[in-house]
């Protein structure tokens, strides 16, 4: 999930797509889209710094949060020693089937209990479909795991759907292929010395509508998506490779090692020095 515009496709043997976190991939997610319906259930532990449409979560055990078709968002995880935390992605072509006016509709973002207690059926839901997909006995798990599915789906609609409300989510196509377009090539050409005037240049546009444009849709200025995903590219070196500071630093587009530093230490609070160690000491116990 490392790209910022993402195509969801289903699992080969059941309708949607899954992932289960554990405490030992604190995998940065840079800012990023998908038509997909995603789910983000957390079963042990928090997840901090969970960024949906300009708001910024952290969940504890049995929080549930719904990322709508397109919206934004973006994950920062820090290292935590017992953690466990479920995504489903619904395709967007499956709900367009399932549920005829989706285009009309989107989902409360952080669900909350209802009177009929649909919370704790969906809590008890997930935490199934992590039992299932870690333990089932192949074939039955897989029609298993879609009638969860499907009753987790029939509980969003009914108790935690509303009226698509007039926001700045992304909803053109021309805006979608703009910022698609706009964010593969920052992504390509994130190790040279890039200003705004440069990226409105390569797109025939001023630098005004350019950095207007993209903080609208983003929610973010031009320079500082740029440094998340420098810092994205810096952080998979920083813990797969015994590459210096300095070096990640350069390699990444950073002009020095003390601007990489505080970039780092704005997101993660911690110096890369000081994270490095913190995961090499975390990967010795688990």
């Amino acid at each position: 999930m490392g790209f910022t515009h993402e195509l969801i496709e289903a699992d080969a043997n059941i309708p949607v797509k899954y992932i289960i976190h554990t405490a030992s991939d604190p995998v940065s997610v840079p800012r990023h889209w998908h038509e997909a319906m995603e789910i983000s259930y957390t079963a042990i532990g928090s997840v901090q710094n969970f960024y949906i449409d300009g708001q910024n979560y952290t969940t504890k055990p049995g929080d549930i949060l719904v990322i709508n078709s397109n919206a934004i968002h973006s994950i920062l995880p820090l290292f935590e020693e017992n953690r466990k935390a479920l995504s489903i992605f619904f395709p967007y072509s499956f709900l367009q089937e399932h549920v005829p006016n989706i285009s009309e509709i989107e989902f409360c973002c952080f669900l909350k209990e209802v009177s009929d207690g649909s919370l704790a059926r969906l809590q008890g839901l997930l935490a199934d479909f992590i039992v299932e997909a870690e333990t089932g006995k192949r074939g039955l798990s897989s029609l298993r795991l879609t009638a969860i599915m499907y009753d987790v789906l029939y509980l969003l609609i009914k108790n935690y759907s509303v009226q698509k409300r007039n926001t700045t989510l992304i909803t053109t196509e021309k805006h979608l292929a703009r910022l698609t377009k706009m964010i593969a090539y920052m992504k390509d050409n994130y190790a040279e010395e890039l200003s705004v005037s440069d990226l409105a240049a390569h797109f025939n546009l001023t630098p005004e509508y350019f950095s207007r444009f993209f903080k609208r849709y983003m929610d973010s200025t031009v320079l500082e998506y740029l440094e998340l995903i420098r810092l994205g590219k810096a952080h998979q070196l920083l813990m797969n490779t015994d590459k210096t500071i300095s070096y990640i630093a350069h390699s990444c587009g950073f002009p020095n090692e003390k601007s990489f530093t505080r970039v780092f230490k704005k997101v993660y609070k911690i110096t890369p020095n000081k994270y490095r160690l913190q995961g090499k000491n975390h990967n010795l116990t688990v």
